[in-house]
């Protein structure tokens, strides 16, 4: 195949990827606030606590938090470094949307 046609066809992949995933990204750290909204509410039990506790650290605001300590230990000379590249954002944007998914099946029905 030339170049252009695979250049095309790489590029109407990563498209569909990214619209698959920015929805997601979009909502996710609207969604990662729940756990720790619903764990202030009361009457619940230990399996729902456990649930909500484990949604909480893996959630977009502990792995933002990671992120924002990871950038600050590195220094300024790697914060001017660092640009994320689409494969980073998209293996990010399939980790929200597990993420999400995960939340949907196992949240919210015990809610």
């Amino acid at each position: 195949m030339p170049r252009a046609t695979v250049d095309l066809k790489s590029d109407v992949y990563r498209i569909l990827a990214w619209s698959v995933v920015l929805p997601t990204l979009v909502v996710w750290p609207f969604l990662s606030a729940m756990p720790a909204i619903t764990l202030f509410g009361g009457g619940l039990t230990v399996q729902q606590i456990s649930i909500n506790v484990l949604l909480l650290l893996t959630g977009f605001w502990s792995i933002f938090g990671a992120y924002l300590a990871a950038i600050y230990a590195q220094g300024n000379t790697a914060r001017a470094e660092h640009q994320p590249t689409n494969n980073r954002s998209l293996l990010l944007g399939a980790y929200a949307l597990a993420w999400t998914t995960l939340y949907f099946v196992v949240a919210l029905p015990g809610q």
